[in-house]
């Protein structure tokens, strides 16, 4: 009997009949459900035939699936319990490509993966993706983006158009899908109104 009492304690302690630790929560970011303002491009047609979705790039520490969080006390930590369904430069395809395709200067946008030759093409650095909760009580989802228009077509190799944009929105009701869409989807939309 005290044998069989030590072997189950041993088998409850290496936690088989415990609970695991708890799976985190993955979001994604989406594209903006409303077709955004277009901007109108001089002469009536897209300064671009074709433009190529290029690199997006997102800086460290933002480039892990865990979400960083930005602490009252003025540390980052990562969250072990919600995390992008995917790494974020894997989910920000789908939302630049929209809205290159909805601004209306870029003629039309295809993937990195297309074989298809392309007068330009728009390479994104994702510089901040972040939950900031250093207000106490507050989660806001922070973005911030560069973006670079490069000219592939002919001649050389060049940037011919940057912007940035920074945006941040309200992430109070837990819904960390819609707040992150929100914020990229802004900042993004500001980047490209500020090319220049």
């Amino acid at each position: 009997m005290r044998t069989f009492l030590l072997l189950a304690a041993m088998v409850f302690l290496s936690g088989c009949f415990t609970s695991g630790r708890q799976s985190a929560k993955a979001w994604t970011v989406e594209p903006p459900s409303v077709r955004s303002q277009a901007v109108s491009p001089e002469g009536g047609s897209p300064a671009f035939a074709t433009t190529r979705v290029g690199s997006v790039v997102v800086s460290a520490p933002y480039d892990r699936p865990s979400f960083v969080v930005r602490r009252a006390d003025g540390s980052v930590a990562f969250d072990a319990y919600n995390e992008f369904a995917a790494a974020p430069s894997s989910i920000l395809r789908t939302p630049v490509r929209t809205q290159l395709a909805n601004d209306g200067r870029f003629g039309h946008v295809v993937p990195s993966s297309s074989v298809a030759g392309a007068d330009a093409s728009v390479e994104v650095l994702v510089h901040d993706l972040s939950l900031d909760c250093r207000e106490s009580g507050k989660r806001v989802a922070r973005a911030a983006v560069s973006v670079d228009v490069v000219n592939t077509g002919r001649g050389p190799r060049s940037v011919v158009l940057s912007g940035d944009g920074t945006s941040e929105a309200d992430a109070a009701a837990g819904d960390y899908s819609a707040a992150f869409s929100e914020a990229f989807n802004a900042a993004f939309s500001e980047a490209l109104r500020l090319l220049k």
